[in-house]
């Protein structure tokens, strides 16, 4: 193949690989409350794309999950606009404070925590909430049992376009 053709066959491959990132706070509160908390969510991220490849036989994208600071996410525009999920509180963890005015709530317990996502506009980005470290927690389990599948396979289809 001559390099004008291989140029022009690796300008159309498609990327079939997409990086889910998980934004987890800076913040010493954050590091020591919040990063056993994100682990747990990476694990059942990876659980839920797993399951998706077994249902639809391997045919969904390569997705992988990624755990970054908020530091970092924060100062990337190209990584801010990407699917993610910030989980937290807003005092320690930027991204949370930043998604929490940006997305709509999608379900609210008053004084313990929320869970911000918009599931209609191909927004794939999400907000775990909490008020302190416990809740935070209790966040991210809801956001699994009820959300995390849907999400993820939102976001598969929405790539695969």
């Amino acid at each position: 193949m001559n390099k004008d053709a291989q140029k022009k066959s690796n300008s159309t491959k498609i990327d079939s690989s997409i990086t889910l990132f998980l934004v987890v706070g800076s913040h010493p509160n954050a590091e020591r409350d919040d990063r056993p908390t994100v682990y747990r969510l990476q694990t059942e991220i990876d659980r839920a794309i797993k399951e998706l490849a077994t249902q639809d036989g391997g045919a969904s994208l390569q997705m992988r999950s990624q755990i970054l600071t908020d530091l970092w996410f924060m100062n990337d525009a190209s990584l801010v606009a990407r699917p993610a999920i910030a989980l937290g509180t807003a005092t320690t963890n930027a991204a949370v404070a930043h998604f929490a005015l940006q997305l709509p709530q999608a379900m609210v317990v008053d004084g313990g925590f929320e869970i911000l996502l918009d599931r209609t506009a191909g927004d794939y980005r999400v907000c775990l909430r909490g008020i302190d470290a416990k809740s935070t927690a209790d966040v991210v389990d809801v956001f699994v049992e009820k959300f995390l599948a849907e999400w993820i396979e939102s976001v598969s289809i929405s790539m695969r376009v």
